[in-house]
């Protein structure tokens, strides 16, 4: 499968905005040279574009650009390359990367798409916030049966299992301990031989051997944190919501992230005693084979489906069943779901699929849980296809879908579905889990969690996160310590304490809402869920009371889809 991590695309959809329109091409199918005055008018406002931030702006900006590409797709690229370093203050040889690994897609898919029909007012407000926001458009879902009237999650067994949660593995081969921490790179902690800081033989911040706050993961500290998984739970299984390869997003191809997904997963399997159920993320770049890493896992059916598009189910057991969905047919950051934007609502059919999978659970009684990377709650999906996925989770919750998880954000985190308009303790239905990150990348602590789960209703009973404090990464270097993992906090007990919760009880739908409702009352309760948001790191930015920061947080919590979303939009490049 091939889906690019078109990240360039996102950055240049915020750029491209002039104020004039595109001027007149009399053959639009001409190819003409570099001095010819249509070519130098269009690359000229494409340029001037670079000051406009609106709507119009951005619009007529994508017209230049698509002009452009069709006259001489290699002035195309070439103006690509050279707005890049302004627009995403960073070197020259990261530009090149991306405009060579990714601007040809980006120029297939403009060339392809539908501007005047919708596609470039889509595509504006999704990835820079102008032109919006957008109605919803995809309509109503269809499903092959009404929903029973006795639709209700089945009582718990009273037999609980531990599950592990990892997410955003982010694994980085190239990681020097003690090379600059501080870069202009997207990701640091490398032996860069062009970073702006390279002319100072002492760094600004030296990486230690464990991780640092601006980088990936060095496998040393991925190892450790497995290692600590071993010694304080032996979980029955375990999930990964995505992200293996580094965020190197303008070095990524086939030849360096096949062996990195390869090593991982392994070095997974060589520590974890456990089936692990994993996703595909936003930077599994195609081709990257992942049927093959995953097939020590999947049975072959699973794989088979892996193969095609990236998705799966499986039935760990008798009653239960895991489906994986490949979420990069929501991720606004894939530049191919702008083409034919009006029309195409449901990429590859994945969530007709899915409604069929969520079927056959239901006729057969099961239980699921729903996987993914990019979380349809998240400003990164799609809007479309996020509504109609609210739709089915609607449809199914709460007595077949018994858990969602996600990850992309880095945070430890969750989202709240309902089945009406109206938000309430009583219309809450489904809770989706945001997985925290193994990587420290940005200002963020490395994390896991254990869920403790219930296996006659597969309803989560509490959630335990552990994560180690990196900001004292300097001192294990320098005394030949390990990192200290330590047990963070219990959902549970955390927010039971403000919302008091019965032990016969799951973490439901119901609760959350509760607890959000308590955040918005007490801001000690809030500021608690801050600091575990970004897995109690030093660095996370405040939230303070009487801003409209916490207010918007609540809000996104309950958002469930993402045009219910209150955060503003921006890049999100995990």
């Amino acid at each position: 499968m091939r889906l690019p991590t078109v990240i360039l695309a996102a950055t240049l959809a915020v750029s491209l905005t002039y104020s004039s329109p595109a001027p007149a091409l009399s053959n639009p199918q001409a190819t003409l040279n570099y001095d010819d005055p249509v070519i130098q008018r269009l690359r000229t406002d494409i340029k001037n574009a670079l000051s406009q931030r609106d709507c119009h702006g951005c619009i007529a900006g994508l017209f230049a650009f698509k002009a452009l590409s069709t006259l001489n797709r290699k002035l195309a690229l070439l103006t690509l390359n050279e707005i890049c370093p302004a627009l995403l203050k960073t070197e020259k040889d990261v530009c090149l990367g991306l405009t060579e690994t990714q601007g040809p897609v980006i120029l297939d898919s403009l060339e392809a798409s539908n501007l005047a029909g919708g596609d470039a007012k889509a595509l504006c407000y999704q990835l820079t916030g102008v032109c919006g926001p957008l109605p919803i458009t995809s309509g109503t879902m269809e499903f092959p049966k009404s929903r029973p009237p006795d639709a209700v999650a089945p009582p718990a067994s009273g037999n609980q299992i531990d599950v592990l949660h990892l997410s955003d593995w982010h694994y980085d081969p190239l990681y020097v301990p003690g090379s600059e921490a501080v870069c202009k790179k997207p990701t640091c902690c490398r032996d860069y031989k062009t970073d702006g800081n390279s002319k100072s033989t002492t760094p600004i911040r030296a990486a230690s051997s464990w991780g640092d706050y601006a980088c990936d993961t060095p496998m040393k500290l991925a190892k450790s944190l497995l290692g600590h998984v071993q010694e304080v739970a032996q979980p029955a299984l375990a999930i990964l919501t995505g992200d293996i390869p580094p965020h190197d997003i303008w070095l990524a191809d086939e030849a360096t992230v096949v062996p990195i997904e390869k090593e991982s997963y392994d070095t997974m399997a060589s520590i974890l005693n456990t089936t692990v159920y994993p996703t595909v993320g936003n930077h599994e770049a195609g081709p990257v084979n992942l049927a093959d890493d995953w097939e020590k896992w999947l049975p072959s059916e699973a794989i088979e489906s892996v193969r095609d598009y990236g998705a799966y189910n499986t039935s760990p057991r008798k009653g239960f069943r895991i489906i994986s969905l490949n979420t990069n047919f929501c991720y606004r950051n894939n530049y191919y779901l702008y083409e034919n934007w009006t029309t195409l609502y449901d990429p590859f059919h994945q969530l007709k699929w899915l409604v069929n999978q969520l079927q056959a659970a239901e006729d057969a009684k099961e239980r699921v849980w729903i996987i993914g990377h990019v979380g349809p709650s998240q400003i990164d999906c799609i809007q479309n296809w996020s509504a109609l996925y609210y739709q089915v989770v609607q449809r199914y919750s709460p007595h077949v879908i018994a858990e969602q998880f996600f990850g992309h954000t880095h945070r430890d985190d969750f989202a709240l579905y309902y089945n009406s308009d109206q938000k309430t303790v009583k219309s809450a239905i489904a809770t989706a889990w945001i997985g925290p990150s193994v990587t420290p990348f940005r200002n963020l602590n490395p994390g896991y969690r254990i869920y403790k789960v219930d296996t006659g209703s597969w309803n989560i009973f509490d959630s335990e996160t552990y994560v180690a404090d990196l900001s004292k990464a300097a001192i294990w270097d320098a005394t030949g310590a390990t990192p200290d993992w330590h047990f963070e906090y219990s959902a549970r007990k955390a927010y039971g304490a403000h919302v008091p919760l019965a032990d016969h009880e799951p973490l439901s739908a119901s609760w959350w809402h509760n607890v959000t409702e308590a955040f918005e009352k007490n801001d000690d309760a809030f500021q608690q869920y801050w600091t575990y948001r970004g897995k109690s790191a030093k660095r996370i930015p405040e939230c303070v009371k009487g801003s409209a920061c916490p207010a918007n947080i609540v809000c996104d919590l309950r958002a469930g889809k993402s045009s219910d979303m209150c955060s503003s939009r921006g890049f999100v490049t995990n």
